[in-house]
């Protein structure tokens, strides 16, 4: 599945104003250099684990067929990324579900549509991959951000903090 979704992920999408070279792909170890886990911080602080400890995460990630992480990158600098999870089912004859995690745009790139490209990306990725759905979770004040990629309210979200 990881040679179908790197022939997938490899396009370049452009913007009508100063977003015009934004390209979406697979993340590489040369990313972490590149702005990576400084973009994770508009989510959550990330910029401060330690280097060798992010290649170690990234190299499991890299080795899951069914953990992808897309990357938009301009002019060599990360700006954004976002996780898809595919996951078996046993219902619906052993489909899958696509499951999108850590929509991040860096800050003082956001309201760019970096975001949505980063998120159809992936839902491209999830559909080739035989995805019957693809669900996210969401906070109320970006749930038009996603209605107008295409995503509806299904259900609510609950969380047990361990």
């Amino acid at each position: 599945m990881k040679k179908q979704i790197e022939s997938i992920v490899k396009k370049i999408v452009g913007n009508e104003s100063d977003m015009n070279n934004i390209i979406i792909r697979e993340i590489q170890e040369a990313d972490l250099e590149k702005g990576f886990l400084e973009s994770l911080d508009n989510l959550k602080k990330a910029s401060n684990l330690e280097k060798d400890n992010a290649k170690i995460i990234l190299k499991k990630i890299l080795d899951d067929s069914n953990h992808i992480i897309h990357v938009a990158e301009l002019d060599g600098k990360i700006v954004g990324s976002t996780t898809l999870l595919i996951e078996q089912k046993f219902i619906h004859k052993g489909g899958f579900v696509g499951h999108i995690e850590d929509v991040v745009v860096r800050e003082g790139f956001e309201r760019k549509q970096i975001g949505g490209k980063i998120v159809e990306s992936l839902l491209d990725v999830a559909k080739k991959c035989g995805c019957y759905k693809t669900i996210l979770d969401c906070n109320d004040d970006v749930k038009e951000f996603y209605e107008k990629i295409g995503f509806k309210h299904e259900s609510n979200g609950m969380r047990f903090n361990h």
